[in-house]
């Protein structure tokens, strides 16, 4: 039987998030609310220093807000353990930055199958190919 859930994969309530103090202090996020349904295409965006980033780093775990809840596959970021966190990022978490950030002396689908090889898990050659093939690389 197959279970149908109706929990978005990332759900984001009242996130905020400033950098710095004071008269320096800037609003990046202020008060957003956001569902991204598990297996959809999703665009964010917006001018540069709109937050857009900072959005996704916080939905994603990689980031923590200043206020709010980010929810991922159902688990509340702010309050899960730190291995419970990082296995979760681990193993449900993908993110493509806007420079490059791969290990150098590795060759691309080396880096693409490292969180697999990370979790201790075999490279399975074909789900690299495919992987590689669905972003047209």
């Amino acid at each position: 039987m197959h279970t149908v859930t109706t929990e978005p994969a990332v759900r984001v309530r009242g996130l905020r998030r400033v950098y710095g103090r004071g008269e320096a202090a800037v609003v990046a996020l202020a008060g957003v609310d956001l569902d991204l349904a598990a297996g959809r295409w999703t665009s964010i965006m917006g001018p540069s220093g709109s937050g857009k980033s900072t959005l996704l780093q916080c939905a994603a775990g990689l980031d923590r807000a200043d206020a709010g809840e980010v929810r991922l596959a159902g688990v509340e970021l702010a309050t899960a353990g730190e291995t419970a966190r990082t296995l979760l990022l681990r193993d449900r978490v993908g993110f493509v930055f806007q420079s490059y950030n791969l290990v150098e002396p590795l060759d691309v689908a080396t880096n693409v199958a490292l969180p697999l090889l990370l979790a201790g898990r075999r490279r399975v050659r074909a789900e690299v190919d495919g992987a590689l093939a669905a972003v047209g690389l």
